[in-house]
């Protein structure tokens, strides 16, 4: 029997389904705006977060970059450095010479000028570290205010107090001109002198001249004593008739520390390079002490201040120069001389005493022993 008239296929009955399907009523053609809404909603927000993903990690990326590029050219630039003429501080001397800065991989401009002027500079900025007598670090705190990263020496009698014709000793003094530069290293040597004989400073007639200054003060009899360290006592004795030390630093040893002090916000940031300048140092002794290297070592020294080495070597035993275990020792606190933060301390007194600044100044921030330790411990691993 034939199909019904009414009867269709399956193609058919599929047109019709989707033609019926794609024919929505008023409330489908609603829900489905609905449905349009929420989901251009839903693209439009993760369109936004993904952006936000994007800035984020460009952000992070140019950070970085800033971040690398700013510790590369920090290591470009170079750490600079002032330092005079002390026999402690000439050591560095063998490291500009032997190129012991390159080899450790830091960069370093080591500046040669007078002693004055190397505190100068520190406190204008000018430098990033300073050779410095650590009493006189306190007189630049309060605007440059310093850390000792490493102890170079203490003066064991290369500081001294010189007397010229007649004067025979520190009683000798009373009543006399003495010249020495006013609220440094010497000054602080004088009174100590006076102190161990009884007197005080109101004893003498301080003169103040700059240490340069004085052999040709005492020569001329401006003044019949003076206060000067080596090569300038040196340079005394020999050049001023019947001069001679009536006092010096060996009789008061660890009065006078010496140390390099670096600027805090340069070992903040370039604490790994000031770490290798401090191993550096050490490097500097084991060449002047080695005996295969020793009269090297010496002569490089010497030239640098026009001396003999013969000379200089004589002289050289009158500072103490301080490598790994002086130095974790020295850095120690105590009640005496072997202790360079009781040695601050006593400077620090002397400066308020003579109102060089109104209020004593050291702190533990004024010594970091921790570089020399990593060093120290890094060697011991090898």
């Amino acid at each position: 029997m034939a199909a019904a008239p009414d009867s269709i296929g399956y193609g058919a009955a599929a047109a019709v389904a989707r033609a019926t399907s794609f024919s929505p009523t008023r409330e489908d053609s609603e829900k489905r705006s609905e449905s349009v809404k929420k989901r251009s909603t839903l693209w439009y927000s993760v369109q936004v977060v993904a952006l936000l993903g994007l800035v984020v990690a460009l952000v992070g990326c140019t950070g970085d970059d800033k971040k690398k590029e700013k510790e590369g050219k920090d290591k470009d630039t170079p750490l600079k450095v002032a330092y005079s003429d002390w026999p402690g501080w000439l050591v560095w001397e063998i490291a500009v010479q032997k190129d012991f800065f390159k080899d450790a991989g830091v960069n370093v401009e080591m500046s040669y000028m007078e002693y004055g002027k190397t505190i100068d500079a520190f406190a204008a900025g000018k430098v990033d570290g300073v050779c410095v007598v650590c009493g006189d670090a306190l007189k630049i705190g309060d605007n440059q205010p310093s850390t000792a990263i490493v102890l170079t020496d203490y003066s064991n009698g290369n500081d001294m107090i010189i007397g010229g014709e007649g004067i025979d000793s520190i009683k000798g003094l009373k009543g006399k001109r003495v010249g020495v530069e006013l609220n440094v290293v010497e000054h602080l040597l004088l009174v100590t002198a006076l102190e161990k004989n009884g007197m005080k400073e109101e004893d003498v007639t301080l003169v103040g001249i700059s240490t340069d200054s004085t052999p040709a003060s005492l020569r001329s009899k401006n003044v019949q004593a003076i206060g000067a360290w080596y090569p300038i006592s040196g340079e005394a004795l020999e050049k001023v008739p019947k001069a001679k030390a009536l006092f010096t630093s060996e009789n008061a040893p660890g009065l006078i520390y010496d140390a390099l002090h670096v600027n805090r916000k340069s070992l903040s940031q370039r604490r790994d390079d000031w770490k290798k300048v401090v191993g550096v140092w050490f490097k500097c002794l084991d060449y002047l002490e080695d005996d295969k290297t020793r009269d090297d070592a010496v002569k490089i020294m010497a030239k640098k201040v026009g001396a003999e080495p013969d000379e200089f070597k004589k002289n050289l035993k009158g500072t103490k120069l301080l490598d790994r275990k002086a130095n974790l020792d020295a850095f120690k606190p105590g009640d005496d001389f072997t202790s360079v933060q009781h040695s601050m301390k006593h400077a620090d007194k002397f400066y308020v005493n003579r109102k060089v600044y109104a209020d004593e100044r050291f702190d533990e921030k004024y010594v970091d022993d921790s570089l020399v330790k990593e060093v120290v411990g890094a060697r011991k691993k090898k």
